[in-house]
């Protein structure tokens, strides 16, 4: 098969493949917590249980399923683009720049994604906002919610988010030109439905990194700037300590 027959022309498809995950996470977290699974842990970690349920299977899933289709065997990294190699210095220089760019961004519009939360998501019930303040809780929670963090928000999500969404679904969408990572990046922030007022935060700045990512063909660079990202949320828990 063709690297032009592997593209995705589907817009409807695009939306489909990028959206559901986050609408079948997103489901699961409100089930869990209206179920009262886990009622008096912090919700950091029955977010992080919906997601091991949702996010693992769905993901990862679809992707061994295109691999075992399309070359025969269930090797995800044969299906999978932007893998052009990078040096060692490069990619400690654009990681540290990126995660820098990143961090910024989302600071500066902290305040307009706190506007956006208290006026037009103010409809949505407060005990589905998975921050909380953690300083609330026993010691033992603190460190459930650092283990929950480490391991799956900031190693096994943004892996299998990276790879299934740059690695795979960017890939494919190169016929849009520089409109790939645009769509790409919009949806993607969009698939966080359990987080809607991080929506257009999201696209703004995180749209200079997956530019960057696309225009160097690099996925390694994608999942390493994501991975340090969310560890900045393991930090403040180690700090809790």
């Amino acid at each position: 098969m063709s690297n032009k027959e592997k593209e995705i022309r589907s817009v409807w498809k695009l939306i489909i493949l990028h959206l559901f995950p986050g609408v079948v996470l997103s489901v699961i977290y409100i089930l869990l917590l209206e179920g009262g699974v886990l009622e008096s842990y912090p919700k950091l970690v029955i977010l992080g249980l919906a997601g091991i349920v949702s996010i693992i299977p769905l993901e990862l899933g679809y992707l061994f399923y295109v691999a075992k289709k399309e070359v025969g065997s269930f090797n995800i990294i044969k299906i999978l683009g932007l893998q052009s190699k990078i040096n060692v210095k490069e990619y400690i220089f654009y990681t540290v720049s990126l995660f820098m760019v990143v961090g910024i961004l989302m600071t500066a519009l902290r305040p307009l994604s706190n506007y956006i939360l208290n006026t037009v998501f103010s409809w949505m019930p407060s005990s589905y906002n998975y921050v909380q303040d953690m300083s609330l809780f026993d010691r033992h929670f603190i460190i459930i919610s650092l283990l929950v963090s480490f391991f799956f928000f900031t190693l096994i999500l943004p892996i299998i988010e990276e790879l299934y969404f740059r690695g795979y679904l960017l890939a494919r969408m190169k016929w849009m030109g520089k409109y790939s990572v645009i769509l790409n990046v919009i949806l993607f922030s969009v698939y966080h439905f359990w987080s809607p007022w991080l929506i257009l935060s999201r696209i703004i700045a995180m749209l200079p990194l997956y530019y960057f990512v696309y225009k160097k063909d690099s996925l390694k660079l994608a999942i390493l700037v994501h991975c340090l990202c969310n560890f900045t949320d393991v930090i403040v828990l180690i700090a809790l300590l």
